[in-house]
């Protein structure tokens, strides 16, 4: 759909759909503006394709789509992206089978692993890397596009059925839940520390100061080419150069890693002035390491971690599931920080759902009476389904 009177025509279907598989193709890959270019939908039997680039208001589609339960293949980049471009929410239940994969089993849980499982199909993802925002795309990028849907309700059905089998129907809805309220919340690149790339959690104050503003340097130039931020630098060349420099502050750095090669002229000048800002920031100034990661290495208890991440191990292999999905090292490194005594109270310190709660209880339980050699026994399966 290319046309208002077109969208209007699909709208107008979409009131006599209960539920509709949805998809959304994005240019992040791209551009650092990213945007949402294609809508894919599919109800009813039928696949549709919107061009939300075509200049026509998309408020009424969006407040009928926003009433009917919404079938994604992981769904929280694709609400994040239509939250930022259009203030999309759903208001009725998703179902993300990506999540219902996981919450199964699933060593696989990638849409071309689950068309695969259930129809027998091998999927094509050579176009997945497209740039979506240019014009006009090709009938092979529309059938992509199309794809990535049209599998999707008889996708949802059998991992439904499954999911009934083991009793976990209530974990599903709690991980959908989850996901629709995480995406709702501010954008990353609103919080003050944004600069924090993955990689950057152990390092010491001496070379955060690097990492932040060479953080900086990459946003500004990424903004001005409008091109995706590991296009300039990527995230780990970045923490490299950052932890050369705070150690080779003598050293010129044409010396430094062969990435830096790449920059001449005024693009290495721009380089240049970010490291010097760096150099000349007084330590009262450095930022400090995550809070985290200080509890981590500074305060007792630690200790009791590994014999819980043990029993979380334990745990998630009887009921055959990622140990991560049950609970992080994260989210149990907040539990023994926090030493909470119920149910509700792990919820409120870990971030955990009721489901993880109530199966890692027991286990918390042992923790805080210090009987570290039964968190290593096999975990009691008092709540499994």
């Amino acid at each position: 759909m290319d046309n208002a009177q077109g969208l209007a025509g699909l709208t107008q279907m979409l009131h006599g759909a209960a539920r509709v598989g949805m998809d959304t193709e994005a240019d992040s890959l791209h551009h650092y503006f990213e945007k949402v270019c294609l809508i894919q939908l599919s109800f009813l039997g039928s696949n549709y394709i919107i061009d939300p680039l075509g200049g026509f208001s998309l408020s009424e589609f969006f407040e009928v789509l926003s009433q009917k339960e919404l079938i994604f293949q992981g769904a929280n980049y694709d609400l994040r992206i239509l939250k930022k471009s259009f203030g999309f929410r759903p208001k009725a239940p998703i179902f993300d089978t990506m999540l219902a994969a996981q919450v199964l089993g699933y060593e696989k849980i990638g849409l071309a692993a689950l068309v695969e499982r259930f129809f027998g199909i091998l999927m094509s993802k050579a176009d997945q890397k497209a740039d979506w925002s240019k014009r006009p795309l090709s009938a092979r990028l529309l059938t992509y596009a199309s794809d990535d849907t049209k599998y999707l309700e008889t996708i949802a059905d059998a991992l439904t059925e499954n999911l009934q089998k083991l009793n976990r129907i209530a974990w599903h809805r709690e991980c959908c839940e989850r996901v629709v309220k995480t995406s709702g919340l501010p954008d990353r690149s609103e919080e003050k520390e944004v600069w924090r790339v993955k990689g950057s959690s152990r390092l010491p104050p001496n070379e955060l100061v690097f990492v932040r503003e060479l953080w900086k340097w990459r946003d500004g130039e990424a903004r001005g080419k409008d091109r995706p931020a590991f296009y300039i630098l990527k995230n780990e060349d970045l923490i490299e150069l950052a932890g050369w420099r705070a150690k080779n502050p003598e050293i010129p750095l044409h010396q430094g890693p062969v990435f830096l090669k790449r920059f001449t002229g005024e693009n290495l000048a721009r380089l240049e002035n970010a490291i010097r800002s760096a150099e000349n920031t007084p330590q009262a100034d450095w930022p400090p390491p995550p809070k985290k990661m200080e509890w981590a290495y500074e305060r007792p208890g630690q200790e009791k971690l590994e014999p819980l991440l043990a029993a979380c191990k334990t745990l998630a292999k009887e009921l055959g599931i990622e140990p991560s999905f049950l609970a992080s090292r994260s989210v149990l490194t907040a539990v023994i920080q926090h030493q909470p005594r119920s149910i509700e109270k792990v919820m409120e310190v870990s971030g955990m759902m009721p489901w993880q709660a109530e199966l890692m209880m027991p286990a918390i339980k042992i923790m805080l009476g210090n009987n570290q050699n039964a968190l290593s026994a096999p975990a009691s399966t008092d709540f499994l389904p």
